[in-house]
């Protein structure tokens, strides 16, 4: 991208600093003190994402802004989390005048009909603080974010994305990192060098647009994507930064096999920004391709019936037929419903077919209507047989189903050791993007 984005005026001057975190004890403070440094942050906020170990006392002790999640919800939830305490910190500035707020203000002369003056507050204190993301492992390096706050704060950008050096010890797969960065691509053109890179700043106004933020370790594909998509300015910045890398033991495979599996969810659910690439009969290949691409044939039909009404009927509009598959398919087990898009995507398929087939799987709970969308041209006779055979304690989510549909060519993974049946649900969809991992590296 190039040029500035829509924020070409009263650009944030303050940063706040959100600090994901769990069971980080030994590195928050250091990471904390050196966020200080930062020119531009006057505040940090640590999300404690449910630690057993003393990260928010820690955090507390360095005279962080601490809020705990009693239960791990995830890098995506602590962000929001984090977020949110910073929109109220500056909504109590903002009711408070602010720094700005003098007392000449209330000099103003009495106008009839006031009961007295009013106080006039320098505009400039509406302008939220721009957020800057950090890794809580960052240590001492965390002042090198220094040039992504100078970009947004100076230079007019919207997001800084920091692009890292090589990290000493890396063992990563590139199928994640390829994954996203096609992903990113193909929804807008933009190619981003490292598209994980978690550490950004991000003015409130681009965080509030690229709400919701996708689960998970998802979170950074969909807020390049729905960034761009808004319009807003969106830029790498080199940044000398250090984290704790993630090894090649059963504990970093299996980390990044959930980094694929939200990555592609991310994807899934913005999938309407590519929607003239999947609608095209080309298959896509090489050695980049996005696994979690469908294929076309199915063999379980879900063909309209052909029981047809006597006597000739009108051709009813385009808008017409939306509406009555929009009501139709409202029988489903979805939560929400169906947009105009999401609609015509289903084409003529048999709701009575499909929501038979849905629910035969051994799945608790609602499906989202895009992931419906998806499974439409999934063959889900041998995904319910694979669910069924699954050595997993308890049923399936529909986020968790719609994982492992996205791979039902790779085979059923095998259970490395320490891991013994039964395994939870999450444990058996993280193993069978794991062996798509290692399909695509073979």
């Amino acid at each position: 991208m190039n040029g500035a984005g829509p924020l070409t005026t009263h650009r944030p001057e303050r940063v706040a600093v959100v600090i994901p975190a769990k069971n980080e004890a030994e590195r928050i403070e250091a990471t904390i003190r050196s966020a200080r440094e930062i020119r531009g942050v006057d505040l940090v906020v640590v999300v404690d994402d449910g630690s057993t170990d003393a990260t928010s006392a820690v955090a507390m002790g360095a005279d962080a802004l601490v809020v705990r999640h009693r239960s791990n919800q995830g890098k995506a939830a602590a962000m929001a989390t984090g977020a949110q305490m910073v929109a109220i910190r500056d909504g109590a500035e903002r009711a408070e005048g602010g720094e700005r707020f003098t007392e000449e203000l209330h000099a103003e002369p009495r106008t009839p009909g006031h009961t007295g003056p009013l106080p006039a507050i320098d505009p400039g204190t509406d302008v939220p603080r721009a957020l800057l993301f950090l890794d809580a492992d960052m240590g001492s390096s965390a002042a090198a974010a220094q040039g992504l706050v100078d970009a947004v704060l100076d230079e007019g950008v919207d997001m800084a994305i920091a692009l890292l050096p090589p990290q000493e010890g890396a063992a990563g797969m590139g199928i994640v990192v390829r994954t996203a960065r096609r992903g990113i691509e193909r929804a807008t053109g933009w190619r981003p060098e490292q598209p994980l890179s978690g550490t950004r700043c991000i003015t409130r106004e681009t965080w509030e647009a690229c709400q919701p933020l996708a689960p998970g370790w998802g979170v950074e594909t969909s807020l390049s994507i729905d960034a761009l998509t808004s319009g807003f300015w969106v830029k790498e910045i080199p940044a000398d930064l250090h984290h704790r890398a993630t090894g090649r033991d059963l504990s970093g495979q299996l980390h990044r096999a959930a980094q694929l599996r939200d990555v592609l969810r991310a994807l899934a659910r913005r999938r309407h920004t590519v929607a003239d690439l999947e609608e095209s009969p080309e298959p896509v290949g090489g050695e980049d391709a996005e696994v979690w691409t469908p294929e076309p044939e199915s063999t379980t039909s879900l063909a309209p019936s052909e029981t047809a009404p006597a006597g000739p009927t009108p051709d009813p509009s385009a808008e017409e037929r939306a509406e009555r598959r929009r009501l139709t398919l409202a029988d489903l087990p979805v939560d929400g419903a169906f947009s105009d898009d999401e609609t015509r995507a289903l084409g003529d398929v048999d709701p009575d077919a499909l929501d038979a087939a849905l629910r035969a799987l051994p799945v608790d709970g609602l499906f989202a209507t895009d992931d419906v969308v998806f499974l439409a041209g999934v063959d889900l006779a041998l995904l319910g047989q694979r669910l069924g055979r699954a050595p997993v304690d308890g049923r399936f989510t529909p986020e968790q189903a719609v994982i492992i549909a996205s791979h039902l060519g790779i085979g059923e993974p095998e259970l490395p050791e320490g891991l013994r049946p039964p395994i939870s649900p999450d444990e058996y969809a993280s193993l069978v993007v794991h062996a798509a991992v290692e399909a695509e590296n073979s």
